[in-house]
């Protein structure tokens, strides 16, 4: 899982390192005997020491954790700086913008193909937006005439509806009648209600 980096797993390589010095003195069969051996006596003292594999994982998930937190600095920095660099360059940006001073200066009034191009410039822009108003004023229009349209029909409509009442219909009086009578009736109901709340509050 993690790395081997305690004292138990260095001390067999330097050990290694010493034989290596006797494989070139030429002793290379006892060598490759002695480190298989120890390999062996190695591997043995690792099943029977659990608590060596606890520490041995315990400083590997440390030196992990360490490195983790030395790459979360080292982004932090990197992104702080180019954000610096970001905001620098918008204030040189904002700083660059001429005044209207060097704009005279470079722009002098008395060079007619410049006067030029600024009468083309504006007379392009004025047409751009007469034309966009006379469009504006034409969806208007329209917008006007078709309500107007429908008002119209709809008013026809109900002139050809009333067209066709018989205003001499005996049933059309007393229907009228009636809603007048009922309509009258509710008018001096309310003129009741005021007066009698307004001769209550007098007592």
């Amino acid at each position: 899982m993690g790395c081997n980096t305690s004292k138990e797993s260095v001390q067999p390589a330097v050990e290694e390192a010493k034989e290596g010095d006797s494989i070139k003195n030429g002793d290379i069969s006892k060598a490759a005997e002695n480190s298989a051996t120890k390999a062996e006596s190695a591997d043995e003292g690792k099943e029977n020491d659990p608590d060596e594999e606890k520490e041995k994982e315990a400083a590997a998930t440390k030196i992990q954790a360490a490195f983790r937190g030395h790459h979360a600095r080292k982004s932090l920095r990197v992104s702080e700086t180019a954000s610096k660099e970001t905001r620098t360059d918008e204030k040189s940006s904002e700083s660059t913008e001429p005044t209207q001073e060097q704009l005279q200066e470079e722009f002098r009034s008395d060079d007619q193909e410049l006067c030029n191009a600024a009468k083309k410039i504006q007379a392009t822009f004025r047409g751009h937006m007469s034309r966009k108003e006379q469009a504006a004023a034409k969806s208007a229009m329209n917008m006007v005439e078709s309500a107007t349209a429908k008002i119209e029909e709809k008013m026809q409509d109900a002139v050809q509806e009333l067209e066709g009442i018989d205003l001499a219909d005996p049933d059309l009086h007393k229907a009228a009648t009636k809603i007048q009578a009922s309509f009258r009736g509710h008018k001096v109901r309310q003129e009741v209600n005021i007066h009698s709340t307004a001769d209550d509050s007098k007592k």
